[in-house]
């Protein structure tokens, strides 16, 4: 699923920062004559573990696919002194200019990157009680070459605000990702209420494009009903 962002229009060219939001899709200025593209992904909200305990995830799906199936948060970290890691939760973003250099490959083809700054401390969520909880302050870059997803510790943290178009970003591109072109920097929320009805709204902030200011709307999540194994015999009912 994703959410895109508007901004106001500066001028007449068509580019754009793009972040999906409520199935619409909106283009704003970055520069004139310049194209850039962004995208947030909540990532969270589908990813289905029963334990947490990793080396029991396998036998927990298998299980599932004849009960119910819960929606659980799949990023855990593990904290100094606790037995169990705590789940946290991310957003994905990926940002690029237009037909923008691809460092993951051998070819020096396409066009030179486009900063687009970012910094994670003012982002935060907003949950149903009204209550505020900040990102934390690092952006985070990806490291596993498998999986689009984050890492909580050194080598994946950079200080914020970070480019996030930048060629480190883009030299990682996992082998399951949402986008095959491009990598992801990632926003983590210190949180372990995701529930499949979170009422959540999301506040990343805004982009720095050129000297331009991007806001980022609001990211609300959606509802994702539990789901239900029923078996065959009732369908099969007269």
């Amino acid at each position: 699923m994703n959410w895109l962002a508007a901004v106001p229009a500066w001028c007449w060219w068509l580019i754009a920062l793009v972040l999906v939001a409520g199935g619409q899709q909106y283009r704003v200025v970055v520069a004139q004559g310049e194209t850039a593209e962004a995208r947030t992904e909540l990532s969270d909200y589908r990813l289905q573990v029963a334990e947490r305990d990793r080396r029991a995830a396998a036998q927990a799906r298998t299980e599932e696919q004849w009960g119910e199936k819960r929606y659980e948060q799949g990023l855990h970290v593990q904290y100094p002194g606790e037995e169990y890691p705590r789940p946290e939760f991310f957003v994905q973003m990926i940002a690029y200019n237009k037909d923008r250099q691809r460092p993951s490959t051998d070819s020096k083809r396409g066009e030179s990157p486009i900063p687009v700054l970012y910094d994670s401390r003012q982002a935060y969520i907003i949950f149903e009680d009204g209550s505020r909880l900040n990102a934390r302050p690092e952006v985070y870059v990806g490291l596993n070459d498998i999986h689009d997803y984050p890492s909580v510790n050194e080598r994946a943290a950079r200080p914020s605000p970070y480019d996030i178009n930048s060629d480190e970003v883009h030299r990682m591109i996992p082998k399951l990702t949402n986008n095959n072109r491009y990598g992801s920097a990632y926003v983590i929320f210190q949180t372990d209420k995701l529930k499949a009805d979170s009422k959540w709204t999301i506040h990343l902030g805004s982009l720095q494009v050129q000297g331009r200011t991007v806001a980022i709307p609001p990211l609300q999540l959606c509802y994702h009903p539990v789901k239900k194994w029923i078996g065959i015999e009732p369908l099969i009912k007269p």
